[in-house]
């Protein structure tokens, strides 16, 4: 019974911690769904490739979200047609762009500028190459959605086509009604379909935290060889979020280095809050390559981090 109780302790308190920011990142959304027109987002956006992948890469120091509720808005910025290659690498690198982000892992590393640079380096090789990757793709090759509700890109015409006042369906069309009433609409019904997956994520890690005694993580700090992996498995499972796993990291004084770095960088962008909403977002093969590439970008990289500098 203790168990049961310590378990519900630790999934309401990931799902209040989260939930928060799934309904900020599902109402900024919202506010772009309805409020910005195609137009500006056309002017905003870079003509060349490397200038999007840039500009998605930076965009999370403009707009800042933790992982938490960086999918909705991502889902938002392509049913407007902006391009993969720019939404993609925005959605991966915006929560450790965050500048909450950036400060938590200063506040926790003190003296270690290092640790957030790198931090930021190990988030970006992956955010740049998935960006890269998706060369010319456009939003309805890589949105899990019935292609009839992605709508028309912009500056094609937008079919006739019958909705209810306030659908939520996120097509675009004008459905009536005033602005904040739309926007309410579409943000609750953005907030209730990731939270029901956010749920699902937070049930998982607090198994784990649940279940797992203390003793079995006493192997983390053997080796580079083998904490590096292990730490990116607990930033997998433990799925704290983005503004506070700093603090996490550093509690873990026993492993090295090149661990911590790799549970900061894996955890805001493969977690499993983030995995079950990249499934019901994207085609599949995208959302497969959105944890395997990232899983194996941080993983090589924090090896040859760790093997280089000893720790």
């Amino acid at each position: 019974m203790d168990l049961l109780l310590e378990f519900a302790s630790y999934v309401t308190a990931i799902v209040f911690e989260a939930a928060p920011f799934l309904l900020a990142g599902a109402l900024l959304g919202s506010l772009v769904e309805v409020c910005v027109p195609d137009t500006a987002l056309q002017r905003l956006v870079p003509r060349s490739p490397g200038g999007q992948v840039g500009f998605g890469l930076l965009a999370g120091l403009v707009v800042p979200t933790c992982e938490c509720g960086v999918v909705p808005i991502a889902r938002k910025l392509l049913l407007r047609g902006v391009p993969p290659r720019v939404v993609i690498p925005y959605m991966l690198a915006a929560p450790v762009m965050h500048p909450v982000s950036l400060l938590s892992t200063l506040v926790a590393f003190p003296g270690q500028w290092y640790m957030a640079l790198w931090r930021v380096i190990l988030v970006a090789v992956p955010a740049v190459a998935m960006g890269l990757a998706l060369g010319e793709a456009r939003p309805g090759d890589v949105l899990r959605l019935p292609r009839p509700l992605l709508g028309p890109m912009p500056g094609q015409a937008r079919p006739a086509e019958a909705h209810a006042p306030g659908c939520g369906c996120g097509c675009g069309h004008s459905h009536g009604g005033s602005r904040l009433m739309r926007v309410a609409t579409h943000t609750a019904d953005e907030f209730l379909s990731m939270g029901r997956f956010l749920v699902l994520g937070a049930c998982a890690a607090a198994a784990f935290k649940t279940f797992t005694p203390l003793e079995a993580l006493a192997w983390l700090g053997d080796s580079v060889l083998v904490s590096v992996p292990g730490m990116m498995l607990l930033a997998v499972l433990l799925s704290v979020c983005s503004e506070a796993d700093a603090f996490v990291a550093a509690s873990f004084a026993m492993v090295p280095r090149a661990a911590q770095l790799a549970f900061l960088a894996l955890g805001p962008m493969v977690d499993l809050k983030l995995i079950p909403m990249f499934l019901v977002t994207f085609h599949r093969r995208l959302a497969v390559a959105l944890v395997v590439v990232p899983t194996v970008s941080v993983l090589l990289l924090a090896l040859a981090l760790g093997l280089a500098g000893g720790r």
